[in-house]
């Protein structure tokens, strides 16, 4: 095994790398960060090979890191949102019920603070560690959290990649010193980006209960509007995502969440304007923009419906940044 620990010079980056050819030395090292509890390994190859490399302050690490084995745990990890895309091998994480099989150079957001199971198979990863606390003042919540296993919107892979590829190289460069202010724009722009690309934890989920079938098509029919809100979508389409007819949808959102699905669709378009409100910069940032991009056409309506649900003006909102 290789260790460099090298510290480039008066930053606060961190550089690790490791190479080696014994699994229980790579089950110790990688347990230490994802929490393995009873791993168990195949060999897939008569010489078993792993390596580790990764750059990190205490804001944000990147990495990556192969293990050419069939290895089998369950993990869990508390004090960061970890963002994973797969270079080779394959990856199955079973999370909540579901299982998701991670596709090539397709980045998703791993469970925070809940244990999954995975099953590699002479996995190849890269991955961008974010500490939570930071990237939960960036968002302005303290409650903040990813939706785990979702894939980023076309729009949203754009934005991640478009980071990963500005600033990637000087991150990793350690030879070359960086400015505290330069490791916190870049750890910056990394949050910003995750929290753009990536679908936020829908809180949404834990208010319908049951397990039956229209519990689960109700389920759609939310995630369907949390997703497409801002698209010119109405009753047909939601009762479409959610294999209902229309009436089906009207009576099962009465029955459950005494809504109706316009009392739905214009409450998921309140609370993302008021996301990016809180989020914007008053002097960048318009709130007639915001409401026309989240489907509000009249902005005196706007205004008045939303100081009804949140009780302050959305320029109110604004300067409260």
């Amino acid at each position: 095994m290789v260790l460099n620990n090298e510290v480039s010079r008066s930053d606060t980056r961190y550089f690790r790398r490791l190479v080696g050819s014994d699994v229980d030395e790579a089950l110790a090292f990688f347990s230490g960060d994802y929490d393995f509890r009873a791993p168990t390994v195949r060999r897939t190859r008569p010489q078993t090979h792993w390596d580790f490399a990764g750059v990190g302050d205490e804001r944000m690490s990147l990495r990556s890191s192969r293990f050419l084995v069939d290895l089998r745990s369950t993990s869990q990890v508390d004090d960061e949102f970890l963002i994973a895309w797969m270079r080779s091998g394959t990856s199955t994480i079973t999370f909540d019920g579901e299982e998701y099989a991670l596709e090539p150079g397709v980045p998703v957001v791993l469970p925070f603070a809940a244990a999954y199971e995975l099953h590699h198979h002479d996995i190849a990863l890269n991955l961008v560690h974010l500490d939570a606390a930071f990237v939960r003042s960036i968002a302005g919540d303290d409650d903040f959290a990813f939706e785990a296993m979702r894939r980023p919107t076309a729009d949203g892979l754009r934005v991640w990649q478009s980071v990963v590829k500005a600033h990637s190289a000087t991150w990793l460069d350690v030879d070359h010193e960086l400015t505290a202010a330069a490791q916190r724009d870049i750890a910056e722009a990394f949050a910003t980006a995750a929290i753009a690309a990536f679908p936020e934890r829908s809180r949404w989920r834990s208010t319908v209960t049951g397990s039956g079938p229209e519990h689960e098509r109700l389920r759609r029919a939310l995630e369907f509007v949390h997703e497409h809100a801002r698209e010119a979508i109405g009753t047909p389409e939601i009762a479409a995502a959610a294999g209902l007819s229309p009436r089906g949808l009207q009576q099962s959102l009465r029955r459950h969440l005494d809504q109706t699905p316009g009392d739905l669709l214009r409450g998921v378009r309140l609370d993302g304007a008021r996301t990016e409100l809180l989020r914007g910069d008053r002097d960048e940032t318009s709130v007639a923009d915001i409401a026309r991009a989240w489907g509000f056409g009249h902005l005196g309506r706007f205004s008045a419906t939303y100081r009804t649900r949140f009780g302050e003006l959305p320029s109110e909102s604004l300067r409260s940044r």
